[in-house]
């Protein structure tokens, strides 16, 4: 028989056991395990540990899990969108600065001015011609317009080109996030330094923090990695809308563009679309009650979780589910990319997706 000592001192043991196991917390993945992920992606970076420390801050300040999921994803799109690079090189930056100054070759005035100016002699002591050689990443493309820009006779081109820098380089640093959303998302990183949003965007924890934000600071119901992946490329919800495309599709047996849009979008305007017109037409044919103008009003909420709250989505998914099982949440987007900072291969946002994940799965086994 125990003693009432022994007893006590039995119980006392065993509650500061189960109180230490309860009030201990899992942290995810350590700095040293992320390092080996990042070393993995990129092998022999010197500045591996300030990746690993951008990366765990960035999901820790957005709330999100430090485990190796997670951990994996963002470092899969890292590799796809820069190599772990803060600012990526780029050939084609040069070509496409050539382009934008020859399109005005046809006014003489406007010619002679750029001309000009391109023989002057910039900071670095060579002509801002012979700097366009050098142009190699889109923050080279940057620093050279800027300064380009700032003489008296070179500031009313800007006048003329209507764009300034924020049109011509939309996305920028380590995960190509796009500079508008960085400027409107509420949050801001800790440990990125000061300065303008751009600025922020080209150092290894603002690159980090804002492209993480937009992959993972958003509400969905995948079961797959591959379609955050497709969205991070199209656009938020655009494998979920791909899903509704694809059932909307095979009930109509008409083809669909599996492009993730549910309305066509031209200079920031919506307008009814293939995929509308092929949902209206299926409720009339089905016998449902018809009203165009809540339609419009819930295809306008497709960049939204809530789309999925919408009667359209319900009985879309419904015939499905009557006719085939259970409805489509998700499928790839087929999209063609086309941007003028690569060459065009036939690449496209299921390539785009496929390709990350394909990263994703070489650092999940990796064992850290």
């Amino acid at each position: 028989m125990i003693s009432t000592t022994y007893r006590s001192i039995f119980l006392t043991v065993v509650i500061a056991l189960f109180l230490g196991g309860c009030s201990k917390k899992d942290t995810g993945l350590t700095q040293s395990q992320i390092t080996k992920l990042v070393l993995t992606a990129k092998p022999g970076n010197k500045s591996a540990d300030a990746w690993a420390t951008a990366i765990r801050e960035s999901l820790q300040e957005l709330g999100q899990p430090i485990d190796k999921e997670h951990v994996c994803a963002v470092l899969a799109v890292i590799t796809q969108e820069s190599g772990v690079s803060v600012s990526p090189k780029n050939r084609n930056m040069a070509d496409i600065l050539r382009k934008k100054i020859s399109m005005f070759d046809s006014n003489k005035l406007l010619r002679y001015i750029i001309q000009t100016r391109l023989d002057h002699v910039a900071a670095n002591g060579k002509t801002f011609r012979e700097n366009m050689d050098s142009i190699a990443s889109e923050q080279d493309f940057e620093l050279w317009y800027h300064e380009f820009t700032s003489s008296e006779i070179t500031k009313p081109i800007l006048l003329v080109f209507d764009k300034d820098i924020d049109d011509l380089v939309t996305t920028i640093g380590s995960m190509q996030v796009s500079v508008k959303f960085a400027e409107n998302y509420p949050k801001k990183p800790a440990n990125a330094g000061g300065g303008t949003i751009r600025e922020v965007l080209y150092t290894c924890k603002g690159g980090v923090f804002y492209g993480t934000a937009y992959m993972l600071d958003y509400r969905h119901h995948y079961d797959d990695w591959k379609y955050v992946f497709a969205d991070f490329n199209a656009g938020r919800y655009a494998s979920r809308n791909a899903g509704f495309q694809k059932m909307l599709s095979r009930l109509s047996r008409k083809r669909i563009d599996l492009d993730g849009d549910l309305l066509s979008y031209e200079e920031g305007n919506d307008s009814r679309s293939e995929t509308y017109d092929t949902f209206v037409e299926l409720l009339k044919q089905r016998g449902e009650d018809v009203d165009e103008g809540k339609i419009r009003k819930e295809f306008e909420q497709e960049k939204e979780y809530d789309f999925e709250k919408t009667d359209s989505y319900r009985i879309l998914s419904e015939m499905y589910q009557k006719k085939y099982g259970e409805p489509i949440y998700a499928t790839l987007p087929e999209i063609k990319l086309s941007s003028p900072k690569f060459t065009s291969r036939n690449l496209s946002t299921k390539w785009y997706a496929m390709r990350v994940k394909s990263h994703y799965i070489r650092y999940m086994r990796r064992k850290v």
